[in-house]
């Protein structure tokens, strides 16, 4: 047997092989190491020190069983090198001497393939792109969906410089140069229509210095137009006298925008945070409101607050489950719309009012003679203006103590069925109250249309004019009192024969 391989010193060992190899103590003190190990590893020094805490444990048990065996002993555990970089590892062990270990270690492989076919998977599956180039610039990665945004396919620019991409003096440029020089860099940026979120980061070699760029950008355009969106809309509720309120279980403040927050001292930073009870008033139809909401209802409250009239509109908030988790509500100042509301309801009120002394004034009640009224109609005969009449009229004649009542049809325009119903309401009124009515100025298409419509007025006395109404309302009035002296005259005279008698 050739003596000279018992003579090879540990020291010509490790200096000739590439493998990441090292002579480990008793206590797992790194001896000696190859150049590959110290790239990999790190320098000598305590080699538990820098393995994953979660696997000290089980890689130290791995060496003392090294120490017994016979062959080489495997163990996996995770490697942390100086810029905090995790990296699962195969480590074999093998006895040098009674004391002393050899260790070996190269990347867990199978670990590493998973991790990267997930990220692959996932990678695909999204709208982004991946390039990376080495220090002179050059491609060496471009890959990704996002590259049809650029009309590109992944990997057609592979070996293409950027420099030849963008040219001298480009932003993309000077930001790799930046990167080169150990600097990471995230960038907004538009390309093409499309909004893109661009990560920069140096990539290091095995002994830690850079050697290229490495980029990723994701394209965030969906969740660019959802901001926009949400920007335009806080716009608008800014610029309206309302506020937004939304308010967790127990009623704490959550959001809280809307252009009237300054009308009630909550301006947006300090309005949220606050209970709902001092924001929304601490009145027992708001706490009603809030709990109804609370319980999956639409509550409305108003109250007052500063002498402005708001109107509070809660509604219950859920999850994706269909669970209660708070309340929203939208209050608005109602003070105006209120003032506008009393002054159409005054405005309302005096109109009829008017309409009222319009009708009185189309329609007086006139005492012409001893015991007789006149009501002259005019225009047309609705419900209403019929009833009013007939209030008036009967309260005339019970005040007035009248024997006869003339409705002059002259001015009226028409007469269709509900206007004849209402005069024969009229008429009969009086008749109750002992009141004889006239009717006079009937025109001769109103008394067509009353005997098409088959009105009988034969209890009630027509004639052509008030002045034929008069006449014959002093003619009934003289045969009255007629009629009444010939019955006094007839009562004295059996009261004279009795006493002959």
């Amino acid at each position: 047997m050739d003596n000279r391989l018992g003579s090879l010193s540990s020291t010509t060992l490790l200096n000739g092989t590439p493998t990441p190899m090292a002579l480990l103590s008793g206590t797992g003190q790194v001896i000696a190491c190859s150049p590959a190990w110290e790239q990999r590893v790190g320098p000598p020094g305590l080699l538990l020190e820098r393995v994953h805490e979660g696997d000290r444990g089980e890689l130290s048990a791995r060496m003392a069983a090294a120490r017994d065996a016979a062959g080489s002993t495997s163990a996996t555990a995770r490697l942390v090198d100086a810029r905090g970089k995790v990296t699962s590892m195969q480590w074999t062990l093998w006895r040098a001497d009674d004391t002393a270990l050899w260790a070996a270690v190269k990347p867990d492989r199978e670990a590493w393939e998973t991790q990267a076919r997930i990220l692959v998977d996932v990678f695909q599956t999204m709208d982004a792109v991946i390039w990376a180039t080495d220090k002179e610039g050059v491609l060496r990665v471009s890959d990704g969906n996002g590259l049809a945004h650029f009309g590109i396919k992944p990997g057609q620019i592979v070996g293409m410089t950027m420099r030849d991409l963008y040219g001298e003096g480009s932003q993309v440029l000077e930001l790799c140069r930046r990167v080169l020089a150990g600097e990471t860099i995230r960038t907004d940026t538009v390309a093409d229509g499309v909004h893109w979120i661009v990560h920069y980061a140096p990539h290091r070699g095995d002994d830690g210095e850079v050697d290229g760029v490495q980029t990723f950008g994701i394209n965030l355009a969906d969740h660019v137009t959802l901001a926009a969106q949400a920007e335009l809309l806080r716009t608008c509720i800014d610029s309206m006298p309302i506020i937004i309120w939304a308010f967790d279980k127990d009623g704490i403040c959550m959001v809280a925008q809307g252009g009237a927050l300054a009308q009630v001292d909550a301006v947006e930073r300090n309005g949220v945070g606050k209970h709902m009870l001092e924001l929304c008033g601490s009145s027992p139809d708001v706490r009603e409101a809030f709990q109804r909401a609370l319980a999956g209802e639409i509550a409305h409250t108003e109250q007052i607050r500063q002498d402005r009239i708001w109107r509070t509109r809660f509604v219950p908030q859920k999850d994706v489950l269909g669970a209660i988790i708070g309340v929203g509500a939208i209050s608005e100042d109602v003070t105006q719309q209120r003032r506008v509301d009393q002054q159409l309801r005054e405005q309302l009120r005096l109109t009829q009012q008017q309409q009222e002394s319009i009708a009185r004034l189309s329609s007086p009640i006139i005492e012409v003679w001893q015991d007789v009224l006149i009501v002259p109609l005019i225009g047309s005969v609705d419900a209403e203006r019929a009833a009013m009449v007939m209030e008036s009229l009967l309260a005339a004649v019970v005040e007035r103590q009248a024997a006869f009542a003339v409705l002059d049809l002259t001015g009226l325009d028409s007469v269709d069925t509900t206007t004849a119903q209402h005069l024969i309401k009229i008429t009969n009124g009086l008749t109750l109250l002992g009141c004889r009515a006239v009717v006079t100025g009937i025109r001769p298409p109103v008394a067509q249309t009353m005997v098409g419509l088959g009105f009988d007025l034969s209890q009630v006395c027509t004639l052509r004019s008030l002045k034929e109404a008069l006449r014959w309302c002093m003619s009934e009035a003289r045969r009255g009192s007629s009629d009444a002296r010939l019955g006094s005259g007839a009562a004295r005279l059996g009261s004279g024969a009795a006493r002959r008698g």
